[in-house]
């Protein structure tokens, strides 16, 4: 079906999908606006196999010459918009963000930006939402598609070209089943992954084989009206909840490569055809390339975005991405910049390797720290400080508190909240000069017996193993108190509502602790296995004449991301406000106190339980305060650095007093 004349349908339905995927990022409806990105594929598979066929034809193909084309339509633009992102970057990020930013646009530099952000998120993740190059995976499918299909297509032309639908159409099912079973098991692959989008870039590609439409008919008109319908539904009736690619994305494939058969000739390839709409199509690349780290800076700077900065956002976006078609894409693909096919190449090597320079530069000095203030490094340490100093993935012991040759007087054993309240700990035992051991390990509670809900047999297995081997070596070690630091309540509840929101219900059981085989416990199934396995442990510690300590978690705030808005703050003060105190006691009371009463309940003459409530609500303080000239939490439940001083060292410093020193 290759066409040889301008098709201004195209161009607006390029307009389609762009404005779908910015609405969609803008918050502005379009809850499944990025589906707009699978029918780009589409389009990019149509045109370019378009191109390669015709050349073939004409005998007139030349590898270099297609790869010099990619680079005039791809990279000047490309360019510009990561130089831009750094720069402002620069101005606007914290040294961990700018850092995390120049790795990011190193790797689309060397065309894998859609590995690199498989490596611990996924595309919905809130991480995501503050990754200025995070939409540039896409750019990185294309590229390393470039790269392999016209050696395919070249291959097949030479040996048996009237094959060339029937090897598209295998690849395509066998991409297809790949992305279906991968949506399923690993979600990030089959969103970022060539081999899982591959098949809708083979869906154009395909198209482009099919002979050329020569008449129209009334079907015509009935499937141009479907396709649209495909393309456009699911932009509505899709969310971040739905699995995807996988069949999911069919309607919009299916969709976009109807619209392209039908071609310009029915009342839907005329409407596409609207001047506007083909206007917003033809800076609809450039627009692509600036929305996003539009939205990700202003993120940074008002935390949440209004409608009125949303619009704003918008008109920006459209201005930059029509001077960036105009003065950045236009003069390098048409012009005599990069006239020559050595002068493109040489371009995209140079400007490749001069990017990746300063980027691996960023990277290197830690995001410039130096850039800021003290003041505001200080506070941007209260947002990256996770207690990793204190912590081990594999639950292994690191000394903590006052150290000589004498024998161990404590163990701090917990999970992220102990890792939080290790500093507390730390200097409690420095004062009162007493000798400790930490294990501590994230999201791995500090009870023998247990495992969280979601986990099949192997992993639960794995974690019970684990928590045993911590208390044979707990118990080798003679201390004589042990402390139990952990986030109890999501144990028993689940997670809090500020966790919730944008989640399934499912995710609620995925934090629950449970001793058989429960999939979606109840608070007295999740809190009678704790209660048993707490019983249990300290049944063990007491033939050993070890006590039992278990810390109460600290009140959980109803305010995420705190230490990040309290940067914000700070940084932009005439941006955003942060309200000082956030969670009253009654709405902690709501949280928090069936499960505080089940822990209270497991006293014994070995189980001794302390609460450091009072530190958080005392005298007629009824809500919870989150910052002073630090931030006191890190986010909803962990506590930063300087929270852990404040509320915590005093009330270690009293309940560690009663352990008796080895003299």
């Amino acid at each position: 079906m290759m066409a040889n004349h301008y098709r201004s349908e195209i161009d607006g339905l390029r307009a389609v999908s762009v404005i779908g995927v910015v609405l969609f990022h803008l918050g502005l409806g379009f809850p499944g606006g990025f589906v707009g990105v699978d029918v780009f594929f589409v389009i990019s598979g149509y045109l370019i196999t378009g191109i390669l066929l015709r050349q073939l034809g004409e005998d007139r193909f030349s590898l270099m010459d297609f790869w010099a084309r990619r680079v005039r339509r791809i990279v000047p633009a490309a360019i510009v918009m990561v130089v831009g992102t750094l720069l402002i970057g620069g101005l606007l990020q914290t040294p961990d963000r700018y850092g995390s930013l120049a790795r990011s646009a190193m790797a689309h530099v060397l065309m894998a930006s859609n590995c690199y952000f498989t490596r611990d998120q996924g595309y919905f993740a809130e991480k995501s939402d503050y990754e200025p190059l995070l939409h540039t995976w896409s750019l990185s499918v294309e590229e390393q598609f470039y790269l392999i299909f016209p050696l395919i297509v070249c291959f097949v032309w030479k040996q048996a070209p009237q094959r060339l639908a029937v090897v598209f159409t295998s690849v395509a099912l066998i991409s297809f089943s790949w992305s279906w079973l991968e949506v399923a098991s690993d979600p990030k692959w089959a969103f970022f992954l060539l081999p899982a989008r591959g098949w809708e870039l083979l869906a154009g590609a395909l198209l482009a084989t099919l002979p050329q439409k020569r008449t129209r008919s009334f079907c015509d008109e009935a499937w141009a009206v479907f396709g649209l319908a495909l393309v456009l539904a699911p932009m509505f009736l899709f969310d971040r909840q739905t699995a995807f690619p996988g069949p999911a994305a069919l309607p919009p494939v299916l969709g976009a490569a109807l619209l392209i058969w039908t071609g310009g000739g029915t009342k839907i390839g005329k409407l596409l055809g609207w001047r506007a709409l083909v206007k917003i199509g033809l800076i609809s690349y450039s627009l692509y390339l600036w929305h996003w780290p539009f939205v990700v800076f202003a993120r940074e700077m008002v935390l949440e975005l209004t409608v009125t900065w949303k619009i704003s956002l918008l008109a920006a976006s459209l201005l930059v991405s029509y001077l960036s078609w105009r003065w950045v894409e236009m003069p390098f693909r048409s012009g005599l910049l990069l006239a020559t096919r050595r002068r493109a190449l040489i371009f995209g090597l140079t400007s490749a390797g001069a990017l990746f320079t300063i980027a691996f530069s960023i990277k290197s000095s830690g995001g410039f720290p130096s850039r800021l203030p003290a003041e505001l490094r200080l506070i941007i340490s209260d947002i990256t400080w996770n207690g990793a100093e204190y912590t081990s993935a594999k639950s292994e012991s690191v000394p903590i508190g006052f150290q000589d040759d004498g024998p161990v007087d404590f163990i701090l054993w917990g999970d992220s909240h102990g890792a939080s309240a290790a500093p507390a700990v730390n200097a409690a035992a420095l004062d009162l000069k007493l000798k400790g051991n930490a294990y501590l390990n994230n999201g791995t509670p500090p009870v023998t017996g247990l495992w969280f809900a979601d986990m099949n047999e192997a992993s639960a297995t794995e974690m019970v193993a684990l928590n045993e081997r911590v208390i044979a070596e707990i118990i080798d070690s003679k201390p004589k108190a042990v402390f139990l630091v952990g986030r109890w309540v999501a144990r028993c509840e689940g997670y809090n509502e500020a966790e919730m929101i944008g989640e399934p219900e499912s995710v609620r059981f995925t934090t629950m602790l449970i001793d058989s085989m429960i999939p979606e416990p109840t608070f007295k199934e999740a809190s009678s296995a704790l209660a048993r396995q707490i019983k249990a442990m300290g049944a063990r510690l007491a033939v050993h004449g070890i006590e039992l300590v278990i810390f109460q978690q600290v009140p959980e705030s109803n305010e995420s991301r705190t230490a990040s808005r309290f940067y914000s703050m700070k940084r932009f003060s005439s941006k955003s406000k942060v309200p000082q105190f956030t969670t009253t006691k009654d709405e902690f009371l709501k949280r928090q106190e069936r499960t505080m009463n089940l822990l209270e309940s497991q006293t014994t003459e070995n189980i001794r339980v302390i609460d450091a409530t009072s530190q958080f609500f005392f005298r007629d303080r009824d809500q919870l305060k989150v910052y002073a000239e630090r931030s006191y939490y890190r986010d909803e439940d962990h506590l930063t650095r300087a929270g852990a001083m404040h509320y915590l060292e005093p009330a270690f410093k009293k309940f560690m007093g009663w352990i008796p020193r080895e003299e």
